[in-house]
């Protein structure tokens, strides 16, 4: 599967539309405040993310301010598909 940053942001709103229905994001909104994602859900989003795409993501990216954000994880997940940061 590609994961260029807007496959991986409509996979992100789907996945997030599942725990928050109804609720529109702007990409850069920090979806953990605005939907409120807890630390497990958190979890579940790294595991997932990193089966759907074929990734791994590494401490740095959970690090990064872009990592909360729609826009911000699609960059970091084409980043990691292209062996890129």
């Amino acid at each position: 599967m590609g994961a260029d940053v807007a496959t991986v942001e409509t996979w992100l709103r789907d996945w997030l539309a599942k725990r928050a229905p109804g609720l529109a994001l702007k990409p850069d909104d920090n979806y953990f405040d605005v939907a409120g994602i807890d630390s497990f859900e958190a979890i579940t989003l790294i595991e997932e993310g990193e089966s759907e795409f074929g990734i791994r993501f590494r401490q740095t990216d959970f690090q990064d301010r872009r990592f909360a954000t729609i826009r911000g994880f699609g960059q970091i997940v084409a980043e990691r598909r292209h062996g890129g940061g």
